[in-house]
C-alpha cells in the first residue's frame, strides 16, 4: 500500500491527474473504478429531500455536417463522441476554444493510428462564434485548415444548435452557463466554447475538460482510455 501511494504521489507530480486515472485503471478492479455520470437531476419530495436521481442523457438533436450531411441521435448510437466546438478563425488560438495543433499531436492522431482500440471514437465540433452562438456560415480559411482532418471520417464537423449537449447539471447549475476564464485563455464569454466533453455509447455524458491546453488534452486522452477498459471489461464479462 505504501509502495502504492509513493508510485500515485510520483504520477500526480510528474504528469498530472490523468496519470493517476490511467495507473488506477491498470491497476484497480474497474468493478471500483469507473468515469462518473455527469449532470445529474434530482426529484425531491415535499420536505425537499432527494427521493431519485437520473444522470443527464443527450437528447434528440439534428446538426448538419460541413458536406450536408445529417447527423442526429441515431447517428451517435453506439458511438463514444468527443465533443468541441470549432470557430471560422481556428487554429489561430486567440479566436479558436480547441487548440487544435496540440489536440492533433496529443489525441486525434492516436485515433487515427490505432483504430482497432478506438473504431467506434468519433470527434464531433459544433460551428459557434467565439461567444458560443451557433453559425451556419463556415469560412473558407476553416474548410481549407479542417479538409485533411475530415478526410478519415473520425473528425465531424457541423453546424446547428450546441444546447442538447451542454444543457446537463454541472456544479450548480447548467454547464451552459458557466462562464470563461480569460485568465486561463479560453476566448467568449462561455466555458463550454472552450470545452471537451466525453460522451459514452449510450449517449451520457462522462467526462469534461478545458480544449485549450496540452495537459487537459492528455488528462481528456486518459479518461477515453478508461471509458475503452469499461467496454472491454463490459464485454468480456
Amino acid at each position: 500500500m505504501a509502495s502504492t501511494k509513493r508510485i500515485l504521489l510520483v504520477l500526480l507530480v510528474v504528469l498530472g491527474p490523468g496519470a493517476i486515472i490511467y495507473f488506477i485503471s491498470k491497476t484497480v478492479s474497474n468493478h471500483f473504478v469507473e468515469l462518473p455520470y455527469l449532470g445529474y437531476s434530482y426529484t425531491l419530495d415535499a420536505q425537499g429531500n432527494k427521493i431519485d436521481s437520473v444522470a443527464y442523457s443527450v437528447p434528440d438533436f439534428q446538426l448538419t455536417k460541413f458536406d450536408g450531411t445529417p447527423i442526429n441521435r441515431e447517428t451517435i448510437r453506439g458511438k463514444f463522441i468527443v465533443l468541441t466546438t470549432i470557430q471560422n478563425d481556428c487554429p489561430d488560438l486567440d479566436s479558436c476554444g480547441l487548440n487544435v495543433f496540440h489536440f492533433n499531436e496529443i489525441f486525434f492522431h492516436k485515433l487515427e493510428k490505432n483504430q482497432d482500440n478506438y473504431g467506434n471514437v468519433r470527434v464531433l465540433s459544433i460551428l459557434t462564434d467565439v461567444n458560443g452562438n451557433p453559425t451556419t456560415e463556415i469560412s473558407s480559411r476553416l474548410k481549407d485548415e479542417m479538409a485533411e482532418y475530415s478526410k478519415s471520417g473520425i473528425w465531424w464537423m457541423a453546424t446547428g444548435d450546441v444546447t442538447p449537449f451542454y444543457n446537463f447539471n454541472y456544479y450548480g447549475k447548467k454547464f451552459i452557463d458557466h462562464a470563461a476564464a480569460p485568465k486561463e485563455h479560453e476566448i467568449g464569454t462561455k466555458a463550454y466554447t472552450n470545452s471537451l466533453v466525453l460522451i459514452d455509447d449510450k449517449g451520457f455524458i462522462r467526462a469534461v475538460t478545458g480544449a485549450k491546453t496540452d495537459t487537459h488534452i492528455r488528462n481528456f486522452f486518459d479518461m477515453l482510455k478508461l471509458l475503452k477498459k469499461e467496454e472491454f471489461d463490459a464485454k468480456r464479462n
